[in-house]
C-alpha cells in the first residue's frame, strides 16, 4: 500500500510547523533558567539541524494532543457544538441532507433523523470514496483547521516567553518589561480567540463542503451503485 494513501505532506506540516514553534519557544524559555549556559553551547551544524527537526516534530505530535483536548474544553466550555454536530445549511438545504440521507443509507423513512458527528463522517466517507474531484477543498479545510488548532499550544507557550522576559526585566528595573510583560498577555489572549475562531471557521467550511458535495451526488445519482447491498 502506497503510503502517500495514509499520510500527506499537509499532514506532516500540520505537526512540524506546531512542532518547532513550539520548541523554539520552549528554548527561549529555558534560556531563563540556570541551563542558559548550557543551551548556548550547542553548535550550529547539520547534525543539529536534523536532531532540531526531528524534535520538533515529535514535540509538535505531543502539542496537538494538548490542542485537541484544549478546543475540546473550549467547546464544552462555551456550549458550543461542534460544526460536524449540525447541518450548517440554509433550512431547505438541511432538510434536503437528511432526506437523501435516508434514502442513501436506506433507513426507515419515517425514522426521524437527529444529525451528528457519526453521520457527517459516513457522508465524508462516501464523498471521498465517489467524488474524488471534491477531495481537495475539504483536504485543504480538515488540514488548515488541524494546523491552527496545534498551533494553540505554542501561542500559550510564546506568551509564556513574553511573560517571563517581560518579568526578568522589569525586575532588573528595565521599565520596558512591564510593557513587554503586558503586551504579551493581551496578545496571547487575542492571537488565541481569533486562532479558535478561524479554526472553527475551517470546520465550517470543511462541513458544507462535504455536506453540498453529498448533496450534488445525491441528485446526480452518483452514490445509488455505491450503496447497494
Amino acid at each position: 500500500m502506497d503510503i502517500s494513501n495514509r499520510f500527506s505532506l499537509e499532514d506532516f506540516l500540520a505537526y512540524l510547523f506546531p512542532g518547532v514553534t513550539g520548541t523554539l519557544g520552549i528554548y527561549v524559555l529555558l534560556l531563563l533558567t540556570p541551563l542558559q549556559p548550557s543551551l548556548t553551547n550547542f553548535s550550529n551544524d547539520f547534525t543539529t539541524g536534523i536532531i532540531f527537526l526531528v524534535l520538533s516534530y515529535i514535540v509538535g505530535i505531543l502539542l496537538s494532543g494538548i490542542s485537541e483536548k484544549t478546543f475540546q474544553y473550549y467547546e464544552n466550555q462555551s456550549k458550543i457544538k461542534s460544526y460536524k454536530d449540525t447541518i450548517p445549511l440554509r433550512d431547505e438545504l438541511r432538510r434536503t441532507v437528511k432526506k437523501a440521507f435516508t434514502e442513501t443509507f436506506k433507513l426507515n423513512k419515517e425514522t426521524h433523523v437527529e444529525w451528528c458527528k457519526d453521520y457527517f463522517y459516513l457522508c465524508r466517507s462516501l464523498v471521498i470514496q465517489s467524488m474524488p474531484n471534491a477531495l481537495s477543498p475539504i483536504q485543504r479545510q480538515s488540514s488548515l483547521r488541524q494546523l491552527r488548532m496545534n498551533l494553540l499550544p505554542s501561542i500559550f507557550i510564546w506568551g509564556g516567553v513574553g511573560i517571563g522576559w517581560g518579568w526578568k526585566a522589569a525586575y532588573e528595573g528595565n521599565r520596558l518589561g512591564i510593557v513587554l510583560l503586558i503586551g504579551s498577555l493581551v496578545l496571547g489572549v487575542l492571537f488565541t480567540i481569533l486562532t479558535i475562531d478561524r479554526t472553527r471557521s475551517n470546520e465550517w467550511r470543511e462541513v458544507r463542503e462535504v455536506l453540498t458535495a453529498f448533496l450534488a451526488g445525491y441528485q446526480t445519482g452518483t452514490f445509488k451503485d455505491k450503496t447497494k447491498s
